[in-house]
């Protein structure tokens, strides 16, 4: 495998309808589209429709470790601000349930949604790059399951070429990420339609938004996160993986799921 994509996928609830959702989903697509042999790891129930999108996507494979139920959130968009509640969650990822060959995955994407996996497993990884979109270790869960923003707390992991969140998981998104280092490598926070920030040791870099008709946000965060570690591990320099990364999100906003991400790609 080219990359190894883990973490939850998720059934959203909104506008009273469900959907596919969570980092993983989108961030496997994405690199599936983009022509990279990628194997996705999560847990859910293995039957359940939502998954039909993973299941039949081209360079796609799809490890599902079965689950009674798939994590769940509710949304709303209401007011201009997203809200997100935790309604159900699957059990956490264990190092175990990797398959052995999937191990030896040259790039590795972690796209936790509510703290499925934590620094123990990261580090376990045998992948030369690891990239990780943070918000799932940014997270708490109200009494009623309202996500509320959380800092970092001890043992996450540092080991990261590449750590990524939205302005929208923390009310201090820069100190969020700065807390998982970048002495070796990129942090970034994405801000939208305002594009996104990039840290590295020695630089810090604004990278304006694509131009996109915006129909629907979600997963563009994701995908920018995607796009920008494999452009990394690629050796593309910063600023150029930043360019492209924020291209790719803007073709994600313009519809659901990957929007017009997989018409813009030339065939593989």
């Amino acid at each position: 495998m080219d990359l190894l994509v883990v973490g939850h996928v998720t059934r959203d609830e909104v506008d009273g309808g469900v959907r596919l959702g969570g980092a993983a989903s989108y961030a496997a697509l994405a690199g599936a589209h983009l022509g990279y042999q990628t194997a996705l790891l999560t847990v859910a129930p293995p039957d359940d429709p939502l998954l039909e999108p993973l299941r039949r996507a081209p360079r796609l494979h799809l490890h599902c470790v079965p689950s009674d139920v798939m994590t769940t959130f509710a949304l709303d968009y209401s007011g201009g601000q997203r809200r997100l509640w935790l309604r159900r969650r699957a059990r956490a990822l264990t190092v175990d349930d990797v398959p052995d060959t999937w191990r030896r995955a040259r790039i590795a994407y972690v796209g936790p949604v509510a703290g499925e996996c934590d620094g123990a497993f990261v580090s376990a990884l045998q992948a030369k790059f690891v990239g990780a979109g943070v918000q799932g270790w940014l997270r708490r869960f109200g009494e009623d399951g309202r996500v509320e923003s959380a800092d970092p707390g001890p043992g996450h992991p540092y080991a990261l070429k590449v750590a990524i969140v939205s302005e929208e998981d923390h009310p201090d998104a820069t100190l969020a990420v700065r807390s998982f280092g970048w002495e070796r490598g990129v942090l970034a926070v994405t801000r939208g339609a305002r594009g996104a920030t990039l840290w590295t040791a020695r630089a810090c870099i604004d990278v304006p938004a694509a131009p996109a008709h915006e129909v629907d946000p979600t997963g563009a965060g994701d995908v920018f996160g995607l796009v920008l570690t494999l452009e990394l591990a690629r050796g593309t320099p910063v600023a150029a993986a930043g360019h492209a990364a924020a291209a790719a999100a803007a073709r994600v906003v313009e519809g659901p799921g990957l929007g017009t991400l997989a018409a813009s790609l030339p065939s593989p």
